[in-house]
């Protein structure tokens, strides 16, 4: 009956799951097109410029980076990443917005309608008249979610090879470099390199960096399923969801740039979200004494380890939850 429930589940999915493949697709297919923007075009006349001038390398940097911009560099990935380099900035990817919003909104708004959407449309007390146990439900969530979130993850993974596919190597542009000795007033002459070099980039490590994605929308999906399985309201546990991954990221996002604040890092599950530097360094750790310890270090924790057991929780949770929980007869 198992295997009859989650082909159930997978068909009740689909439509959102496709839209959510595509979206991710999309974007990864578009943030190496930016890549090749930035490192290809920008950089090289930031770093001429810079050159030129004998400023430090870091200048733009720290100006860009400079009061509240702080805060897009720590959502960003904080000091980890040297944005002049294409491998890092590729990278960023992972950390984007975009991504963490899809991430979110999916892992909360399935996991939400597991039980309490069940409920909220009357139709449990039908799939309950089956043979079906009720953990059969809940393993049945599990199983739907170690088949859909390998999928999330193939789709940013295809859209970033296709990317690479579309735009082609890196390769410097002085375009805006000969503009400016052009139209400049000032008489200055930048000087221009006169053969083109071509720009390393690489995105063979990314399967490694998803699987830390992974591991956090199935941690997402495991504490909303926990609030699911007590609930009646898909909305409403659609809303207790987000609000806690909101919460939860801000508070990452708040002890990055107040040290006051960084004793709620460690309790964020964002803050076990590394992909970048598991992508550039293959560091799978992060250590709470960087939290806890005013950096001294402490305890080094696997990233990918944390979040897998507290989706596993969640999920424990919502089994015992929903297995002793009356269930209200539809109206």
């Amino acid at each position: 009956m198992t295997p009859i429930l989650v082909r159930k589940l997978l068909r009740d999915i689909r439509p959102a799951l496709v839209v959510v493949c595509v979206l991710l697709f999309g974007f990864s297919a578009l943030w190496v097109k930016v890549t090749q923007r930035v490192t290809a075009e920008i950089t090289p006349f930031v770093t001429t410029v810079t050159t030129f001038a004998r400023l430090p390398p870091e200048l733009f940097e720290k100006v860009i980076f400079k009061g509240p911009g702080k805060v897009s560099q720590a959502v960003l990935g904080g000091a980890d990443l040297r944005f002049d380099q294409a491998t890092d900035f590729l990278a960023v990817e992972l950390l984007h917005p975009v991504v963490l919003i899809l991430a979110t909104v999916w892992a909360v708004g399935r996991a939400a309608g597991a039980v309490a959407g069940e409920v909220d449309k009357g139709t449990m007390e039908l799939l309950m008249s089956q043979p079906v146990p009720r953990d059969r439900l809940i393993l049945a969530h599990l199983l739907v979610d170690a088949i859909v979130i390998p999928l999330l993850c193939l789709s940013v993974y295809a859209g970033t090879q296709f990317g690479f596919l579309t735009v082609g190597p890196f390769v410097e542009d002085y375009a805006a470099l000969k503009e400016f000795n052009e139209t400049n007033t000032v008489g200055v002459q930048l000087p221009v390199p006169a053969e083109p070099r071509e720009v390393e980039v690489s995105g063979t490590r990314q399967p490694l960096a998803l699987v830390n994605l992974a591991a956090l929308i199935f941690a997402l999906s495991g504490l909303t399923m926990a609030l699911s399985a007590a609930g009646r309201s898909r909305w409403r546990v659609v809303g207790y969801g987000v609000l806690v991954a909101v919460v939860m990221f801000i508070a990452n996002v708040l002890g990055q740039l107040w040290a006051d604040a960084a004793f709620a890092r460690p309790l964020s599950v964002f803050y076990y979200y590394q992909p970048q530097r598991i992508m550039l360094r293959d560091e799978w750790g992060v250590d709470l004494g960087t939290a806890w310890a005013g950096g001294r270090p402490l305890l080094d924790v696997p990233v990918v380890g944390v979040l897998l057991t507290v989706g596993a929780v969640g999920y424990i949770v919502a089994l015992r939850v929903f297995t002793r929980r009356d269930l209200p007869a539809p109206l």
